[in-house]
């Protein structure tokens, strides 16, 4: 197959390009970057710097270049900002014959908007939520204990996150728009990586908890869970939003159970710590938007994985 990849520069890329590159895949990368800054663009056969995604117009136009250029089947989006802007074009990639590899618009709008997420599983017996308001309901301020976390509805990678202590800083947040105030939950990090075929509704998952991870939330050292519970709420999850193909879910453990506090509509950071556990989820992600049946789950090892990070030259002006 013709696979365009975007953000190649992501962290997750290096993972998902080089399982589709050794499955055989002609691979197209794209990033707003040049590529010789990206060590990713050498497992890409050719790469295309593009603008960034908000420039709607000028970014759609170039995918669809890129697309007829190499008769490209499918695209797999590596950001929610792309996923986003895709997401509003997807009828003009339906006529072209184009699959888009993420979740479906209903799935999305669920997913993309934090405080729609926590209404859609707040009077859910089976999740357990954090206690969510919206800072366009200033009638709430007075009810909220300090501290809280504020985020933006449709945020990710933590950009925009605040913890509140004081009122002062809580009037401020109210100042903002598409803004929303949680409980403050304290707790450790655990995502799940999921895999979900909607025709058959088998779903594959592999848990781990984050014992170090960057600022904006990325895993650099992890270990992988075997806990029934956590598999039991993030299966239920998948399944209730009806998601088809690879996502990520978040949880904070805490003394009293998992809650749920993001669900991400693409492949993980850390992607690549399950492939190394044992589980293909790029390929199953594929299969789940080829009619194909996904793998089973494999069993579960705790297992601790971190990234490491080797440098290398990518380019060398000697020699031209």
């Amino acid at each position: 197959m013709n696979i365009l990849v975007t953000a190649i520069g992501s962290m997750s890329a290096q993972c998902v390009l080089s399982i589709l590159k050794k499955s055989g895949h002609y691979v197209v990368g794209t990033d707003i970057y040049p590529s010789e800054w990206h060590y990713e663009s050498q497992l890409c056969d050719i790469v295309y710097q593009v603008s960034i995604a908000t420039n709607e117009e000028e970014y759609i136009s170039a995918l669809v270049d890129i697309i007829f250029k190499h008769s490209i089947s499918h695209i797999f989006p590596l950001t929610d900002l792309e996923i986003d802007i895709l997401n509003k074009y997807r009828g003009r990639f339906m006529e072209m014959k184009v699959t888009l590899c993420m979740p479906q618009s209903s799935t999305l709008d669920i997913m993309r908007d934090k405080y729609k997420m926590y209404l859609f599983f707040n009077n859910d017996k089976e999740i357990a939520t954090i206690a969510t308001i919206s800072t366009e309901d200033t009638n709430e301020l007075s009810k909220i204990k300090l501290p809280c976390i504020a985020k933006p509805r449709n945020g990710r990678s933590s950009i925009g996150l605040l913890k509140i202590n004081t009122k002062e800083e809580l009037s401020s947040v109210f100042l903002k728009r598409e803004y929303i105030i949680q409980e403050y939950k304290s707790g450790h990090i655990c995502t799940v990586d999921l895999v979900r075929n909607k025709q058959t509704n088998k779903i594959v998952l592999l848990p781990r908890e984050e014992l170090l991870r960057t600022a904006n939330g990325a895993g650099l050292t992890i270990k992988t869970l075997n806990d029934s519970n956590l598999i039991k709420v993030a299966s239920y999850v998948g399944q209730k939003i009806d998601v088809n193909g690879c996502i990520n879910i978040e949880f904070i453990k805490a003394k009293d159970g998992y809650y749920l506090i993001d669900i991400n509509p693409r492949f993980s950071a850390g992607i690549g710590f399950s492939y190394i556990a044992g589980y293909d989820f790029v390929t199953n992600h594929l299969n789940c938007f080829c009619d194909k049946r996904i793998d089973t789950q494999i069993q579960l090892k705790e297992l601790i994985i971190t990234k490491r990070y080797v440098e290398q030259i990518i380019y060398n002006n000697a020699n031209e």
